[in-house]
């Protein structure tokens, strides 16, 4: 089956295609937050260079959030109309887990922290068992001092990935010193194929929706509705 993949929950924009649990191609743009502008010529751009057209899609993988509530907006958008335009199922994929996928070590607990924006997170542990990523704390969102001060309490050692891990590097391996790793950018980055193969082993278990029932998971309210609560 070929399963396309569409990723838009930070400023980087992915899209992937891949046939079963073989990529076939991926561009990832991670530069400015213009998914409105860049991810759907993106989309066709790779459907074009592999010579695929929609209707040759089995399933579409998307990223649920949290993150960016405008490109998550965007990408959900995006999906939802590929896949009624077709009738193609979708199988939705938390960012915290896609981030996770990253990272291949097994048997040390992943922190993932997605920049919520000032000293605040979303984040979720996973760990890896063989080929299988575990949830070990539920996705959440809270500021970085008290998810470092919980986590270094009970973690021995972790991995941190995600813009948000990035963003704090200095204040993780103060709080950590020697406990810890911090993933390069690349890894940090959500790439369209984490979808893609997430997404597969999903779908085998017998995890799909339709598109119309789809929304993403923003966590929180946007930053607009925010302010309109202060007024």
């Amino acid at each position: 089956m070929k399963i396309l993949g569409i990723e838009s929950s930070s400023i980087a924009a992915s899209c992937a295609i891949s046939e079963d649990n073989n990529l076939l191609g991926e561009f990832t743009l991670n530069h400015k937050l213009t998914h409105s502008e860049k991810l759907m010529p993106l989309v066709e751009s790779l459907m074009s260079s592999l010579d695929v057209n929609i209707s040759d899609i089995d399933l579409i993988a998307i990223d649920e959030g949290p993150g960016s509530y405008t490109g998550l907006r965007i990408g959900a958008a995006i999906a939802k109309g590929l896949a009624f335009s077709k009738n193609i199922p979708l199988v939705n994929i938390a960012s915290t887990e896609a981030l996770a996928n990253n990272i291949k070590t097994v048997d040390i607990p992943i922190a993932v922290l997605i920049d919520a924006r000032g000293e605040r997170v979303f984040y979720g542990i996973y760990i890896r068992a063989g080929d299988k990523l575990e949830e070990l704390e539920e996705i959440d969102s809270g500021t970085i001092q008290e998810f470092l001060q919980f986590t270094n309490e009970k973690y021995k050692k972790m991995i941190f990935t995600g813009d948000g891990a990035l963003k704090h590097k200095t204040l993780i391996t103060e709080k950590f010193g020697e406990k810890v790793l911090v993933a390069d950018d690349y890894d940090s980055i959500i790439k369209a194929w984490s979808l893609c193969n997430l997404g597969y082993k999903k779908y085998l278990k017998g995890h799909k929706i339709n598109s119309k029932d789809f929304s993403p998971n923003y966590l929180r309210p946007s930053q607009a509705e925010r302010n309109l609560k202060k007024d």
